[in-house]
């Protein structure tokens, strides 16, 4: 059975001990902007920036003449080959490289 901690009580904290705090000396509107806190109007109209996933990674099974293609055409374009396969990919994901597949025989 799993037990309740009680929540610590600051403001029971003696003040001499560093604890305290002095509700008087609020920064006014130039501290503020010198510390880069936003005024309470603009905090609402702010945006989350998230930070960018890292990259995921992917297994492919290919052929060694594939590879080599690959490689070949990522010399040509001074690219790393991987760099290349990754921006194929994303090029056919967003739509933007079309592939038009025709069954043979």
């Amino acid at each position: 059975m799993k037990t309740k901690r009680k929540k610590t009580n600051y403001t029971a904290e003696p003040a001499e001990e560093g604890w305290g705090f002095d509700g008087a000396r609020a920064l006014d509107r130039g501290q503020q902007k010198a510390a880069g806190i936003p005024e309470p109007a603009a905090v609402g109209k702010m945006k989350v920036v998230r930070k960018p996933a890292r990259p995921a990674r992917i297994n492919i099974r290919t052929t060694h003449e594939t590879i080599a293609g690959l490689r070949a055409r990522a010399e040509e374009a001074g690219l790393p080959y991987q760099t290349l396969a990754a921006s194929v990919l994303h090029m056919v994901a967003k739509g933007e490289l079309k592939l038009y597949l025709a069954r043979v025989g």
